[in-house]
């Protein structure tokens, strides 16, 4: 069949509802055109075919806004069109029976025939109405059914403290192939005594008064075997119940204590290790100055960045901890905030601030604390990194900054800037951080951007690391930019919400120490 075609079919079909109202205002308009009615009685009686008619363009017109399934408006229209055959035929019969011999004004009895047909309409609409919405709950049970059960987590409905349904992965969690096994049971079954004293005195009275509550519980398998579980219950809906949905994370905990033991013990037991070690080597050093410069003072610079290493880890453990994300500040005063650390920290470095200042009609744009940590860890990384390369004792440069002739005066200079930038489809609030350095290595980029291990140098990998949860928890985008003339360019990227087109005054202040 041809797309045309079919494409016109399908017209007709969504709207055929609406074609046969205007039908039968047609036929009444027909009919009042060719029996010329004037009479007040006739004219009222017409009016039933008109008010039926518009009453099914309303219906369609209605179902067309608030209904997106239209897959039931040909129903309704065939029961409509059955409903006034059926009832035409019925009065037609009806007439033709009780006056046998007398004969009916053509107009009286044409009147009376429209009258019946249009109230057959009415009824077949109705009831088509009532298959149609039939079958669209089916349908959409139907949906939910098979999205329920293809859930990854597994769901339950429990009425009474005992489960009337269960998804096939909530069966799997508890060790049951037929999730039709688990219906009737009562729902605290699948707990220990320890979670059933937690039940009772934390989920009851949550469910209770807000009808929502979420947290770790420890279920128990048909075969008595135990499981970790986030569990997250609601009563919206549910009449003397409520709705489970339960998550394994037994495997989840599990590696979290593995990494807290781990954690611990390269925290503390190394550390010792290490003390110990530096301590031997400072005595060997003592004894042999040529032994001292050749093995001892390698393993003391190696001891020390892996110390370094570990105080970082535990930096960046804290400050990931103790974030805040209900505290914002000023995007103008995070890089204030920035560049005045560091300044205080590295008196050699060039330090740039380059902030937007807002006019009367602007807004000050703003963004969660914990983006200030973020920026700190780019700083120090561009500092730390070209110090590492020099080997030098102060932030002195070796290079110009922009790649030109060999200047031992010229000091490293690093960027931090802010800014509101209108794309087509939205607009972002960029945090940029710029060096005129050496560049982060591609490695390191590409395993903070993809999400892959590597082997972390002198912590800048780490603090790299650190930077991208900074930014993914706040919602943003991390992207690094090579610069034509030497260094690398990070931006930091995040939603700005404010719709209005906000006009700014760029003003450049430069901080040299």
């Amino acid at each position: 069949m041809p797309s045309r075609v079919r494409f016109a079919l399908d017209r007709v079909r969504e709207r055929s509802v609406s074609m046969v109202g205007i039908g039968l205002v047609a036929v009444a308009g027909l009919y009042a055109a060719v029996t010329g009615v004037v009479v007040p009685a006739s004219a009222l009686e017409l009016s039933v075919p008109v008010a039926v008619g518009c009453g099914l363009v309303w219906y369609d017109v209605r179902n067309s806004v608030v209904d997106l399934d239209r897959r039931g408006i040909p129903v309704v229209a065939g029961c409509a069109i059955v409903g006034a055959v059926v009832v035409a035929v019925a009065f037609v019969w009806c007439v033709a029976l009780a006056t046998p011999g007398n004969e009916s004004s053509f107009q009286t009895l044409g009147i009376a025939l429209l009258t019946a047909a249009s109230v057959g309409v009415a009824l077949g609409t109705t009831v088509g109405h009532l298959l149609a919405d039939r079958s669209r709950r089916r349908r959409e049970a139907d949906r939910f059914r098979h999205a329920n059960d293809a859930a990854l987590d597994g769901i339950a409905v429990v009425v009474d403290d005992r489960l009337v349904s269960v998804n096939e992965a909530y069966a799997s969690l508890y060790g049951v192939d037929d999730p039709t096994r688990l219906e009737g049971r009562l729902w605290s079954e699948g707990y220990t005594n320890e979670s059933l004293v937690t039940i009772e005195r934390e989920t009851v009275p949550a469910l209770s008064d807000h009808g929502y509550w979420r947290g770790t519980l420890t279920g128990t398998r048909v075969d008595g075997t135990t499981f970790r579980q986030t569990v997250r219950m609601c009563t919206r809906g549910i009449d003397r119940g409520h709705v489970v949905v339960v998550r394994d994370v037994t495997d989840q905990i599990d590696r979290e204590q593995r990494i807290q033991v781990l954690n611990r013990v390269l925290r503390h037991n190394l550390r010792n290790a290490f003390t110990v070690i530096r301590g031997h080597a400072n005595l060997v050093g003592e004894y042999d100055e040529h032994l001292a410069r050749r093995h001892v003072d390698p393993i003391r610079e190696e001891i020390d960045d892996l110390l370094e290493t570990a105080d970082k880890a535990r930096g960046v453990e804290r400050k990931l901890e103790r974030r805040d994300r209900g505290e914002t500040v000023d995007a103008t005063d995070a890089v204030r905030a920035v560049v005045d650390r560091a300044k205080a920290a590295y008196p050699g470095v060039r330090i740039v601030a380059r902030t937007e200042t807002p006019t009367a009609d602007s807004k000050t744009p703003t963004i969660e604390s914990t983006v200030v940590d973020a920026l700190d860890e780019l700083v120090d990384n561009a500092v730390e990194h070209h110090l590492g390369r020099t080997g030098a004792d102060s932030p002195e440069r070796t290079a110009a900054p922009m790649g030109g002739s060999e200047s031992e005066s010229e000091p490293l200079t690093v960027e931090v800037a802010a800014e509101v930038v209108e794309y087509p489809s939205a607009s972002r609030l960029e945090f940029t951080v710029a060096d005129d350095g050496d560049g982060i290595p591609v490695s390191e980029r590409r395993a903070v951007l993809q999400g892959e291990e590597t082997q972390l140098a002198h912590g800048s990998g780490l603090g790299l690391w650190f930077v991208n949860w900074i930014v993914s928890n706040v919602g943003g985008d991390l992207e690094f930019t090579d610069r034509q003339d030497g260094g690398t360019v990070v931006t930091l990227s995040f939603p700005y919400t404010d719709r209005e087109r906000n006009v700014y005054e760029t003003t450049v202040a430069e901080s040299t120490v």
